[in-house]
């Protein structure tokens, strides 16, 4: 089995690719794991184990344009995807810190969002309400019992290169209109996983925020960051 994990680095956020790369490796239970690195700066990382590392170049966008154009990078190696069986998007700044193994694979896999434990319910959901956007979930939707966290979903190669292609498609007809969805990526995944309900959910504790307590188990910890700072 092929298991691809995709991240973006560019500028500062190379600095955390060793750290996100050995726990990868140490924590991930698969035998056969790349991990493709798009950014604009040399990677140095010590030899791992089992973990191969490739690089592909994008230049530096600012935010939010980073993360709302990862579908469009990722598409660009969208034929070495498919000869892989799962396929998964990973934010740099994240760290394996507990077994990880087959309890993530599925067909379209999502994260619970830690803010789930907050909502009421799915009125408070942040769905992008503009009527104008593709991103948009009208509140009384039927398939809104949970809202995701996009720093770590993906699925089988298959349904992740469905996806990206879908979302880059709404991107690219919301930016004619002089629009960018609410929360960027993770508005328009959301938006995906309403009208392709995920397979696979996973809980908060595969999108740990570093400085929380939710009650659940690590597994994977969002690291605590200054953005402003690191988004230069």
């Amino acid at each position: 089995m092929k298991i691809a994990f995709l991240t973006i680095a560019t500028n500062q956020y190379v600095n955390f690719i060793p750290g996100l790369a050995k726990s990868i490796d140490e924590y991930c239970s698969f035998k056969d794991i790349t991990l493709f690195v798009f950014g604009n700066k040399k990677i140095e990382i010590n030899e791992t184990n089992k973990l191969d590392i490739k690089g592909h170049y994008i230049t530096h966008t600012p935010h939010p344009l980073g993360t709302i154009l990862r579908y469009h990078y990722y598409m660009e190696i969208k034929e070495q995807l498919k000869e892989y069986d799962y396929v998964f998007h990973i934010d740099s700044d994240m760290k394996m810190v507990s077994s990880i193994g087959e309890e993530i694979l599925g067909n379209l896999v999502c994260v619970e969002h830690p803010a789930n434990f907050v909502w009421s319910g799915p009125t408070q959901f942040t769905y992008d309400r503009n009527e104008q956007s593709n991103a948009y979930v009208e509140f009384d939707n039927p398939n809104c019992s949970r809202y995701y966290q996009n720093c770590f979903q993906g699925g089988s190669s298959t349904e992740f290169i469905k996806m990206s292609e879908t979302i880059k498609e709404w991107f690219e007809s919301d930016i004619k209109k002089n629009y960018v969805a609410l929360w960027h990526d993770e508005s328009y995944m959301n938006k995906y996983a309403v009208l392709n309900p995920p397979d696979k959910v996973l809980h908060s504790g595969y999108a740990y925020p570093e400085r929380s307590n939710i009650p659940v188990d690590k597994k994977i910890l969002h690291l605590h960051k200054q953005h402003n700072e690191i988004r230069k």
